[in-house]
């Protein structure tokens, strides 16, 4: 009985031996495991530290150092989930996207195509899955997008718009880290791409930003305008309607249809998008001023071409002048609803003078003179 019990005692440690060298060689690993992501972190602090120098090439070093230990730390079952972990990968990952704008070819190896999706990816399951580094990652989106900012419109400024569409376009790859959206970067990203001639683009952006209600006033007619540079004229017609569809009663969309109707040349949708922007708003002074000069200027070319005519073109002389007379006719009671409202305006005063004498109208051709004159002064 005594040797059975020292037998069962026997087997006994040798199974606390055998599990505390488990214990021991778990822990091992799980520090090993730990310490991969602490070396991720100071070769990061160390990066950040030879950034704030100057030191180029020790700032490289270091930046590739903590990205192969983030790219461990991101391969292991015990801290690929890491909240740290994954805010390192975030801020390691946006540094090679950002660093590799210097154009060191022999760096740019180490950074693969997909790092800004890589980045916001990390940065995103850090946010969504803790709060520890909430605060953390707020800043790092902020300044993220301040340097895209100051990126884009250097880049803008040196007419680089292909780079400067992708600073402004990627702003809000970033902002969505964080469930917002930056309006404002959507319509530089689509001025850049319109000046880049890559109007399907630009169109794109601004169609976001119009979606969001950004700049009312113009977002609608530089969106229509957009598709129509792209050759799309339908889409610019159709994205227009839809949102009139949406929006019956916002003059702003009534007011960018019947100003693309004026670039194609659309008497019938000028008259009536712009008649209904001002009948929904009697003060809105553009509207008046885009009805009235366009069909004034309508009125001008075809009397400028009757008077180029042979003397022995009477009959079409006449015919232009008529339809001229026509055309300033629409122009008149619009102008003068604008001079109401900007009663300053030289170059419109001017027009009304001259339409007035046109058709005969005295009286309104003295008072607009005066106005011209008083304005003048």
């Amino acid at each position: 009985m005594t040797q059975q019990i020292i037998k069962i005692m026997n087997y006994l440690n040798m199974t606390k031996g055998a599990l505390m060298v488990g214990i021991v060689m778990i822990s091992s690993l799980s520090f090993a495991q730990k310490k991969v992501e602490t070396d991720a972190a100071l070769a990061f602090q160390n990066y950040e530290k030879a950034q704030m120098t100057g030191d180029m090439v020790e700032m490289k070093k270091q930046l590739i150092k903590a990205k192969e230990s983030i790219d461990l730390a991101s391969t292991n079952a015990e801290t690929e989930k890491s909240p740290k972990t994954l805010f390192l990968k975030g801020e390691i990952y946006t540094s090679l996207l950002l660093v590799k704008m210097l154009g060191d070819a022999e760096f740019n190896k180490n950074v693969p195509e997909n790092a800004k999706e890589i980045s916001v990816k990390a940065y995103k399951e850090a946010y969504d899955i803790s709060n520890k580094y909430d605060s953390d990652i707020q800043n790092s989106v902020n300044t993220i997008k301040q340097m895209l900012y100051t990126t884009g419109s250097a880049a803008f400024d040196a007419k680089k718009y292909k780079e400067a569409m992708m600073a402004f376009g990627t702003v809000n790859d970033y902002t969505a880290v964080l469930n917002q959206l930056d309006t404002t970067a959507i319509y530089y990203a689509g001025i850049a791409a319109e000046n880049d001639s890559n109007y399907v683009q630009a169109a794109e952006y601004y169609k976001k930003a119009a979606e969001s209600n950004y700049k009312p006033d113009l977002i609608y007619r530089s969106t229509a305008m957009a598709y129509i540079k792209a050759g799309q004229n339908d889409k610019a017609v159709e994205f227009l309607k839809q949102a009139i569809a949406k929006s019956p009663k916002d003059k702003h969309l009534y007011f960018a249809l019947g100003t693309i109707a004026m670039e194609m040349n659309d008497d019938k949708t000028v008259l009536e998008n712009l008649n209904k922007a001002v009948e929904i708003d009697p003060n809105y002074a553009d509207a008046y001023y885009n009805l009235g000069s366009y069909f004034s200027s309508k009125g001008f070319d075809l009397r400028q071409k009757a008077g180029s005519l042979p003397p022995n073109a009477k009959k079409e002389s006449d015919e232009l002048l008529a339809k001229s007379l026509e055309f300033y006719g629409f122009a008149m009671e619009p102008l003068e609803k604008y001079v109401t409202i900007s009663p300053k305006d030289v170059d419109v005063l001017n027009s009304l003078v001259k339409i007035a004498r046109a058709l005969k109208n005295t009286e309104k051709e003295a008072k607009y003179k005066q106005m011209l004159d008083a304005a003048r002064k």
